[in-house]
């Protein structure tokens, strides 16, 4: 990255340091040069000018760090320290450490955030002297298209506005995404109570238990009904699009055991609402991807800590949902063989389909076709006149078999056109009636 495209891209007449910040704003950096401009110039580019901004990389001398050695130059509120930290968790433990501000705010470094973000959300949380403000956010794509996050609307009708709440009388907020970059957290809360996230190799998911942490230790949760980030969900190395189930599970184990002095409030409050999560990162894979005998024992053990009565009461959970969370406590070994026969009835249904797909597919039929007719007027010329072309004889056997197979060919074309017309309908009537004891047992 050029530096005259840097200097171009940031204003710097507004940098003053600032002794008393009222948001820290920690960038967790890791290979991310194609992005970290944009994302820095956003947050320094706020209408809230009282920030501290720690930017925490890997200590490696790559794009990024001249990046980053650039604003730090020209901006005195920037932080950073250039250190092996281990892991995305790690890095944004050491910022919580460092941070100086009344609030704190974590960003990734692939995303940006709207310019009135910070000042909005710490006027909200002052005013109503929240521990955690939350909002929406808006899902970004390389194509340029960006959408508000689904749920906005469902938080809407679930949580109250300009009040702070708990997620014992509003758990709807631990049903919906992480998205800890889409909030403010109080500092002193966080040191508090000993808020951090989970050091962990390559740091993938560790959000899951700092969302958690967060929110189950306060009644001070505030809901501001406005996305201000942009959240890029098509990033090359994104976690998004990088699923590993082995770690997932892994994080899931970490969440249950931290439960474990508190499996009453999990019993009674949290775990309703969280189980659709766990189902989704869990079970719910184990019918698109292949699990080893490892996972599927990690997800028992996980599970072992959820009560039937928590899944049967949930509000959430659909009825098939339940019915496969049931059946994997009551029964893993058998719910394995379920889903293995699934498996390959869908590696079945792919072959199917493309082998009807290609006898269906018009440009093969054209190219059999004109090799039955190629063959056929070759066949009749040689009859009418052997020495019409000089052929060899074998060469004519050669074209009566292709005329033959292209016979043949052309019937096995029209049939799979009338195969896959069948196997549609067939397909249809099915997830109907799937969809009719579906709503039946609902």
């Amino acid at each position: 990255m050029e530096k005259e495209k840097v200097q171009y891209c940031f204003d710097i007449s507004k940098s003053v340091y600032q002794k008393e910040p009222k948001v820290s704003v920690i960038i967790p950096v890791y290979k991310v040069e194609r992005y970290l401009i944009e994302c820095i110039n956003s947050v320094l580019n706020q209408t809230l000018e009282e920030l501290e901004v720690i930017i925490v990389d890997e200590g490696e001398q790559d794009k990024c760090r001249e990046i980053i050695d650039f604003f730090e130059r020209k901006d005195p509120r920037i932080v950073a320290p250039h250190q092996k930290n281990g892991g995305y968790g790690a890095s944004c433990n050491l910022g919580i450490s460092m941070a100086r501000g009344e609030y704190i705010s974590i960003i990734e470094s692939d995303d940006w955030i709207e310019p009135e973000m910070y000042e909005e959300m710490y006027a909200y949380a002052k005013r109503l002297g929240a521990d955690v403000v939350k909002t929406p956010y808006y899902e970004y794509r390389s194509d340029g298209s960006k959408n508000e996050c689904h749920y906005r609307t469902f938080m809407r009708e679930h949580t109250p506005r300009n009040v702070c709440f708990s997620v014992k009388e509003y758990g709807e907020l631990l049903e919906v995404h992480a998205s800890l970059w889409s909030g403010l957290y109080r500092t002193t809360y966080l040191k508090e109570k000993g808020i951090k996230f989970i050091r962990a190799k390559g740091g993938a998911y560790v959000d899951v238990g700092f969302r958690i942490d967060t929110l189950v230790n306060t009644d001070k949760i505030a809901w501001l009904d406005k996305p201000y980030y942009n959240y890029r969900i098509d990033a090359v190395g994104s976690s998004t699009n990088n699923f590993k189930l082995s770690t997932m599970l892994q994080r899931w184990k970490e969440v249950h055991e931290k439960f474990e002095d508190t499996q009453i409030d999990y019993d009674k409050w949290y775990g309703q609402h969280l189980i659709l999560d766990e189902y989704l990162n869990s079970v719910g894979w184990l019918w698109l991807i292949p699990a080893s005998d490892e996972e599927y024992k990690q997800i028992s053990y996980n599970l072992s800590f959820v009560k039937e009565d928590t899944i049967e009461k949930s509000q959430i959970l659909n009825s098939r949902q339940k019915k496969e969370l049931l059946e994997y406590k009551s029964s893993p070994a058998q719910f394995k063989r379920r889903v293995n026969q699934y498996r390959k009835m869908v590696k079945i249904k792919y072959i199917i389909e493309k082998i009807l797909n290609r006898l269906s597919d018009p440009f093969l039929l054209l190219w059999i076709l004109a090799g039955f007719i190629t063959s056929f007027v070759v066949s009749m010329a040689n009859k009418i006149d052997a020495n019409f072309l000089m052929f060899s004889p074998i060469f004519y056997k050669i074209f009566d078999i292709f005329m033959f197979l292209s016979f043949f060919g052309i019937i096995a074309c029209f049939a799979g056109k009338l195969l896959r017309k069948l196997y549609n309908k067939a397909l249809q009537v099915y997830y109907e009636e799937k969809k009719k004891e579906e709503f039946v047992q609902c």
